[in-house]
Order: structure tokens, then sequence, then C-alpha cells
């Protein structure tokens, strides 16, 4: 759910894997689309607390239902390593939403 919006942080806008793990997330309900049984649910955009006031009227002007979670609440858990292939470096981040730990070796 969440683990594409990691990639996406690390290979188009250059984040570490750190970073991407601890960006700000959101997600998506739609109603009959959960996966959750019986796979209804109210149409609305979770994000969580910390993204910016203004991106939240927007999207709200703009029609969404919006639930604002608390700041470190968003779906999902992730663990990400990179090799820097230039170096042989590796970089890892873990979720601080859950328990887990990015090892390399």
């Amino acid at each position: 759910m969440t683990y594409w919006h990691q990639v996406t942080h690390m290979l188009d806008f250059g984040m570490t894997p750190r970073e991407a793990v601890e960006a700000p997330r959101w997600r998506s309900l739609q109603n009959p689309m959960e996966s959750t049984v019986p796979h209804t649910c109210e149409d609305v955009l979770q994000l969580e607390g910390r993204f910016p006031e203004v991106m939240r009227k927007s999207l709200a002007q703009k029609g969404h239902d919006l639930q604002i979670l608390e700041d470190w609440d968003g779906p999902g858990n992730a663990q990400a390593i990179q090799i820097k292939a230039e170096t042989g470096v590796l970089m890892g981040g873990s979720d601080p939403r859950r328990d887990g730990y990015a090892v390399a070796y």
C-alpha cells in the first residue's frame, strides 16, 4: 500500500531510505475497494497530520473528504535498504510508526 511511495521518493526525488520511510503518508479509501471484509468504507482521503495546512485546504476545496490522522499514524510499515552503485555504501531506513529495523552488511 505504501511501498511505491518510498520507491518514488527515492528514485524520483532523491531521498535517502530514511527520508523516504519517514515522509508523511496518505491513503485513499474508496467504497467498495477497501481490502477489509465486507469491502465497505467511507470515501475518504486519510492524511497524516504532518501534511501542510495549505495542502489540506487545497484538497478539501477540490472536493476531497479528509480524515486527518495523528502525525505518525499513517498506514503501513516499511523498511528500506539502498546500495549506492558508485561506492557500494549501504544505507537503510526503518519506519518509526511501527516496530522494525533495517539491517545491511
